[in-house]
């Protein structure tokens, strides 16, 4: 059988601090979410698929973002109360719990990736791959700005590029 990078709740939560935290990508990463709504976790999974060369296909990309839809309604209402509790003596305790949503959403991804890989792997360990199949691709800048849905221009390509290359 074809073997499936390696990719746990920890692991990938481990990648994404460490990327993050690497000059530029904080920033980058704020700029598409405030800006663009990308979402931040979804963005940070294509860079692991990016540094590892884990092709994505159509299949995958559309369950990550079923993950997404069903997990970011609450992240985004939390970040609200966050973001308005700026200053207050609760905003440690809201910013602490909003780590917890983006890690459930990191796992919620995670599952995914590990449900849609495996049911592809068997599927091409049996031969029964035909013309219907989804295209497989590697993450590029110029693939994201468009499974983003990001304009094509020099902004969103210099973010997604911090965001791939740092």
């Amino acid at each position: 059988m074809t073997s499936v990078p390696e990719l746990t709740p920890e692991l990938f939560w481990q990648h994404s601090l460490q990327h993050y935290a690497k000059p530029g990508v904080a920033d980058a990463c704020l700029a598409l979410q405030d800006n663009y709504q990308v979402n931040v976790n979804l963005l940070l999974f294509y860079h692991w698929c990016f540094t590892v060369n884990q092709p994505v296909t159509r299949a995958l990309r559309k369950a990550l973002d079923e993950a997404v839809a069903a997990t970011d309604p609450a992240i985004q209402t939390h970040r609200v109360r966050r973001r308005a509790a700026k200053g207050s003596s609760d905003y440690e305790a809201l910013k602490q719990q909003e780590l917890e949503l983006e890690a459930a959403q990191q796992a919620e991804l995670l599952a995914a990736y590990q449900i849609i890989m495996g049911s592809e792997l068997l599927i091409a360990d049996n031969m029964e791959l035909n013309n219907s199949d989804p295209i497989i691709e590697l993450v590029t800048a110029n693939r994201l700005l468009s499974w983003l849905n990001l304009p094509q221009n020099s902004a969103t390509q210099d973010l997604i590029t911090t965001v791939l290359q740092a």
